[in-house]
């Protein structure tokens, strides 16, 4: 299926979504390179996450800690870990406190209630199975409450994953206290459900480090 004939299929739908690309990481298995503007064939890894979302979503952002200059050349709303704030002024969270500040800031920021989220890293992630996340809230109707729903691919996937508002004052308690290891908080919780990644291919395959760029970079090469 074509990126535009996804993109007619969602927009029949009844959400309108936001989208948020995470690329805040300091990226230290690349030596602190900002992961989102390395090179994979002559193009920056976030250009990738950016042709995959917007098709699907009404809004984009890009969670950015640095070279925010950069980002803004792409124009779309970039926003940083440090906006994260509780009523007043008083922010809770400050610096690098990992993805689960960057969901936060960008469920903050997003305009509409669903946060559909995916890192800068995963170059080979296609439009169609990120849909398939917007699919599962067509499919469970307004009786069923989720606060996310994630994928599952050889283990969790939780910065592939679809984000409904509720879990802003979630996460903000939770960096309050310190306590931002992602993976732990959402198998705690009931109201999120978990989307198995069938048919995926090497959707999933992260940049982490340069041995798996090259990887990746070996697979784009294939298609």
């Amino acid at each position: 299926m074509s990126n535009e004939s996804i993109s007619r299929k969602i927009a029949s739908g009844s959400h309108k979504i936001s989208g948020l690309i995470l690329a805040g990481g300091e990226g230290r298995r690349m030596a602190g390179r900002d992961k989102g503007l390395i090179c994979l064939a002559d193009k920056p890894l976030v250009e990738y996450a950016i042709e995959c979302l917007q098709p699907l979503v009404d809004d984009l952002s890009i969670s950015c800690n640095r070279n925010r200059e950069l980002y803004q050349g792409y124009q779309l709303d970039c926003i940083s870990d440090n906006e994260i704030t509780s009523e007043g002024n008083n922010v809770i969270g400050q610096g690098l406190q990992g993805p689960m500040a960057g969901l936060a800031a960008g469920l903050k920021h997003a305009k509409h209630e669903w946060l559909l989220v995916m890192p800068c890293d995963t170059p080979l992630m296609t439009t169609e199975v990120m849909s398939e996340l917007l699919a599962c809230i067509k499919a469970s109707g307004p009786h069923q409450e989720m606060q996310a729903i994630i994928f599952s691919h050889q283990g969790l996937q939780p910065l592939h994953g679809l984000y409904h508002r509720s879990m802003l004052p979630v996460f903000e308690q939770c960096l309050a206290e310190n306590k931002n290891a992602l993976q732990r908080l959402l198998r705690s919780m009931p109201k999120v459900s978990l989307h198995q990644a069938d048919d995926c291919g090497f959707s999933f395959n992260n940049a982490n480090d340069p041995e798996e760029l090259a990887t990746i970079e070996a697979l784009l090469g294939r298609e």
